[in-house]
């Protein structure tokens, strides 16, 4: 879609009661029309040089190639060739740069992870351990409580209840 400058002077907006201000919408409308008025002017100037330069270059280079294009031309299109070629080395030089540098940070984070892993482990080693010397603990606690009680038990069990027989046979 094209806008001309006809287009933009001749827009309306509606009014209500909180809009912005008419006369600074219409100069800023004035100057952007002013605005396009000029590129598209400029435009249409630069699409006719153009067209001017390519029936001149056609007139004297009928090859499309351009293989009996001025040397000075040629020159300049090889240097350009040249150019984006050192440009591409240069970005695939930089690429695997990067790239190496990426490997070596994975296999840095890789290690790192590695040792955290490990130490992980070890702490889960010793906190078995330790669960495990507390049961031992405790299992001997309880067995020395129960070989307390059967002692106890067994004591209370072979004294007499309070029915006491006297030598003398008085009760």
């Amino acid at each position: 879609m094209t806008i001309s400058k006809i287009d933009i002077l001749g827009k309306k907006f509606n009014r209500c009661m909180r809009g912005y201000c008419t006369e600074e919408v219409d100069l800023a409308m004035h100057d952007i029309a002013e605005a396009l008025g000029e590129a598209a002017d400029e435009n249409r100037r630069l699409l006719e040089r153009l067209a001017e330069l390519e029936r001149v270059f056609a007139s004297k280079s009928p090859d499309p190639i351009l293989s009996q294009a001025p040397s000075d031309l040629r020159g300049t299109l090889a240097a350009g060739r040249k150019i984006v070629e050192e440009i591409h080395e240069n970005a695939g030089r930089k690429a695997r740069t990067i790239l190496e540098e990426a490997r070596a940070e994975a296999a840095r984070i890789k290690a790192d992870a590695n040792m955290v892993k490990a130490r992980i482990y070890e702490e889960i080693a010793d906190i078995k351990a330790q669960r495990e010397a507390y049961e031992q603990e405790l299992r001997k606690l309880l067995e020395d409580h129960f070989r307390l009680l059967e002692a106890s038990e067994s004591s209370a069990a072979s004294k007499p209840d309070g029915d006491f027989t006297f030598a003398d046979g008085a009760e």
